[in-house]
């Protein structure tokens, strides 16, 4: 490894030690992701308590896997969205009490690198899958703006049954949609219970999402309509607000998803998409990485699409540094 790749290397295990050292501490960061995330296999769930997130975003698509067979669709070159995400989710009480709302906004240098880097030197190397090349890469500037409104009814307890809407636009492609659900119903018995982290308990979710798309400046030919169907299930410690708001002190979740899909050939045949997601949280810190596996997902991962996410709840880790500093001798306070 070169002396820059080290230097990188480091710097990179220092930032994550730093948030894993803020994040056990305080409340846990859960944003929606910006598009095209959900069509590339992240988990599409509404947030389920307010937060305001920034972060990194990667979604790669390939129109060539590792084997050297083109993805039948109308686009021809690597596309790398490296978007610099802000994501604000609020649970309104009074007039709006059960309604939730989310604004999240996404600019992205378009390039190979960095998701070039983790798809092929981390994911492949890992899965001793060959590496996927990259074709003309876009190199533009882009950006997205996605918006939803969602609807929270009582399923055993508080904020579980989900109705909603919402719209994405920008350079990418437009996009408006539907979805309901179920998120996070418990379905075991609680496994251990502190008053002050919550339970410790297995949750399921489900998904069921129909969108109209039309084209953008990347994407140029996407599919008038989709489907979308995903299910997870989650184990964590969980702890539920005065106001219903179901908030993971740590989690773990794995989602499958089945997308009819936005990609088109030139025939105008779509391309389904097969994917898995897994996240993990503890703190303000959430990590999550999605990928297709061309409906196998136990042996094949040649491509088109890759993605992962790291986001951090700057709010809450802002007030925790400020009641350090004005509190140098006493411990990290307990957040609501």
């Amino acid at each position: 490894m070169t002396t820059m790749g080290r230097w990188v290397k480091g710097r990179w295990v220092l930032v994550l030690a730093i948030l894993w050292l803020v994040g056990v501490h305080s409340s846990p960061a859960r944003s929606e992701n910006p598009a095209p995330s959900v069509h590339w296999g992240s988990m599409a769930f509404p947030d389920q308590y307010s937060t305001f997130t920034g972060g990194l975003t990667l979604n790669r698509f390939t129109p060539i896997d590792g084997l050297g067979n083109k993805y039948d669709s109308t686009i021809g070159n690597t596309l790398g969205f490296n978007l610099i995400t802000f994501s604000w989710t609020q649970h309104w009480s009074g007039n709006w009490e059960g309604w939730s709302t989310n604004l999240t906004a996404g600019f992205s240098p378009t390039a190979d690198e960095p998701s070039q880097f983790f798809q092929n030197k981390v994911v492949h190397q890992l899965r001793h899958l060959p590496p996927v090349p990259s074709v003309d890469p876009r190199k533009e500037t882009d950006a997205m703006i996605d918006g939803s409104v969602t609807r929270w009814f009582p399923l055993i307890r508080p904020k579980v049954l989900f109705l909603g809407g919402g719209f994405s636009v920008g350079t990418i492609y437009q996009q408006g949609f539907l979805r309901a659900g179920v998120r996070r119903l418990q379905i075991l018995p609680t496994l251990y219970h502190s008053d002050q982290w919550g339970d410790v308990s297995l949750r399921a979710s489900v998904l069921g999402r129909v969108s109209y798309q039309t084209n953008g400046a990347v994407l140029h030919a996407t599919r008038s309509t989709a489907g979308l169907v995903q299910p997870s299930i989650a184990f964590g410690q969980y702890r539920t607000t005065a106001t219903g708001e179901t908030i993971p002190t740590w989690e773990i979740e794995f989602a499958l998803m089945w997308d009819s899909g936005i990609f088109v050939n030139t025939t105008g045949q779509s391309q389904k998409q097969f994917a898995w997601s897994l996240a993990a949280s503890a703190g303000p810190v959430r990590f999550e990485t999605w990928n297709d596996s061309m409906g196998n997902i136990a042996e094949r991962d040649f491509g088109p699409t890759y993605g992962v996410s790291l986001t951090l709840d700057v709010l809450r880790v802002w007030n925790v540094l400020q009641y350090l500093r004005s509190n140098p001798s006493s411990g990290l306070p307990t957040t609501s």
